[in-house]
């Protein structure tokens, strides 16, 4: 059963107050018999001694009650102190309990608004290096941008001054292409009229070496033809002069020989191109050439003359002094 603390003082309080009053009415009763007794005659003191039990008489009896109330009241009272410090201790216990929850409850509140608060200024915090890192970060990124656009500003102008640079380089490039092209003109216009010049001297130099090499060609051409003549007769003469004359010889008879001489005037080979119709004749025209068997002057005359007149040469033979 609980109680409050206004219940729990005013039942001992009601108890002891009703125990006084009692107290104090058995106290008046009893002066107001003692009082209203006659006292006896006195008499001569008689010693006549009679053991009487006081608990037996009505004021033992009302003392016997008295002390029996008076320690029922202390003994209610004892226990309704014990009663009242038990429930004092309980509700002591209980206001230390509470005030321990509460302590604890306001230590857990304070800890919790330490807690929030330091959740709040580190929350705080971190939005406040967010936007510190924001903040930087916008800054890089304006710096980047600015430094983009300087650098983008400063291309530009790269790039127009190397234009303007590359143009005026063309323009003068094609001043001096077109000057060096003037120069190239009458360069080539002086060489034109250089070799035009050069040429006419060449071509009246080679028309002079023409007709020189002409002349010179012609008499050697007459020098050699009058040589290969020479040697030409030289050739039959001698091949002529080897013949010995077959007895079916007639005037008239003649047959083509092919002479191959080598360099050093040697006969290399005789054949019969056209035969005479007599083979004896034709048989000692070739004996006679391998008679002969080396011209010693053909390795005297020119090669080229040599190799345009006798490496190979066609021989008619045609003895004039033949009978008839």
């Amino acid at each position: 059963m609980k109680f409050t603390d206004k219940e729990s003082y005013s039942l001992p309080v009601i108890f002891a107050v009703s125990l006084h009053v009692a107290v104090i009415v058995g106290g008046v009763l009893v002066a107001g018999l003692t009082e209203s007794a006659p006292e006896p005659p006195k008499r001569p003191p008689i010693v006549n001694a009679t053991i009487v039990d006081v608990a037996d008489t009505i004021i033992g009896k009302r003392e016997a009650e008295k002390r029996q109330a008076a320690q029922a009241a202390a003994q209610a009272e004892r226990e309704a102190q014990k009663k009242a410090q038990e429930q004092a201790q309980k509700k002591a216990e209980r206001q230390a309990v509470e005030q321990q929850r509460r302590e604890a409850e306001a230590t857990r509140k304070k800890q919790e608004a330490v807690r929030k608060k330091a959740e709040a200024e580190r929350q705080a915090l971190i939005e406040k290096q967010k936007a510190a890192e924001e903040k930087a970060r916008q800054q890089k990124l304006s710096q980047q941008k600015k430094a983009a656009e300087e650098k983008a500003r400063k291309e530009q102008a790269d790039r127009k001054k190397r234009e303007a640079e590359e143009k005026a380089r063309k323009e003068a490039e094609r001043k001096r292409q077109q000057e060096r092209e003037k120069e190239r003109a009458a360069e080539a216009e002086r060489k034109r009229k250089a070799q035009e010049q050069a040429e006419r001297r060449k071509r009246a130099e080679e028309a002079v070496q023409r007709a020189v090499a002409e002349e010179e060609s012609r008499r050697q051409a007459a020098e050699a033809g009058k040589m290969v003549q020479s040697i030409s007769g030289l050739i039959n003469k001698r091949v002529t002069d080897a013949w010995i004359r077959p007895p079916s010889a007639r005037n008239g008879m003649k047959t083509t020989l092919r002479i191959n001489f080598l360099p050093n005037g040697e006969v290399s080979n005789v054949q019969v191109l056209k035969g005479s119709g007599d083979a004896i004749f034709d048989k000692r025209a070739m004996d006679a050439v391998y008679k002969v068997g080396r011209i010693e002057e053909l390795s005297e005359i020119e090669s080229y003359i040599f190799e345009r007149n006798f490496r190979q040469v066609d021989l008619l033979f045609n003895p004039q002094d033949l009978r008839n």
